[in-house]
């Protein structure tokens, strides 16, 4: 009996003792996550940001892919999936202005004149609606707004989340729904 008695408790001791280690870290990562949603919180309520977009993700019709698979051919892109961080592309909110200036892959439909500049998604003022959600549970904040260029009129719907990560949606009667997604980081004193 004795024999069976001891190798039970060092396995219990030990498993206990992993347990309790886990434990704390994952306290601590609890911890740090709550407390990045607070400084995030801060931030969409100050309404003094700015994404700065990494990679578009176009709607894939099929127009679209032939065009774009021809387009992007060695160039370490794909048709669903483009690396956008060298073009500059944003979205600011300061105060009550927004402005924001995308590439645009995708198809247009019934615009009005296009120029070459004119291509991408471009707009700067005072939505027309501008809607904030924080989800505790899932600790994100969605940020809605709707924004009329002078061509267009804009849906845009951003998810935000504390690892200062963001996905945009934006829809237009007009376009193709693109997707982007970048990163979330407070306006400098020169962008204000």
């Amino acid at each position: 009996m004795k024999r069976l008695y001891l190798p039970l408790l060092a396995i219990t001791l030990t498993l206990g003792l992993h347990w309790s280690c886990g434990t704390t870290k994952n306290a601590e990562a609890i911890a740090l996550k709550s407390s990045q949603f607070e400084t995030l919180k801060e931030l969409v309520a100050g309404k003094s940001f700015e994404i700065s977009v990494e990679t578009a993700y176009p709607m894939n019709t099929y127009a679209v892919m032939q065009v774009t698979s021809a387009l992007l051919r060695n160039t370490g892109n794909a048709p669903g999936r483009i690396n956008v961080m060298g073009n500059g592309d944003f979205i600011k909110i300061n105060g009550d202005t927004v402005q924001g200036e995308l590439s645009y892959f995708g198809e247009v439909r019934n615009v009005g004149v296009y120029t070459p500049s004119e291509s991408g998604i471009k707009f700067d003022g005072e939505p027309n609606s501008y809607e904030v959600t924080e989800n505790e549970k899932k600790q994100s904040i969605r940020v809605e707004f709707d924004i009329k260029s002078k061509l267009e009129l804009y849906t845009v719907v951003m998810e935000l989340y504390p690892n200062n990560k963001a996905t945009v949606f934006i829809n237009s009667m007009n376009r193709t729904s693109i997707r982007y997604d970048g990163t979330v980081k407070e306006l400098e004193e020169s962008d204000t």
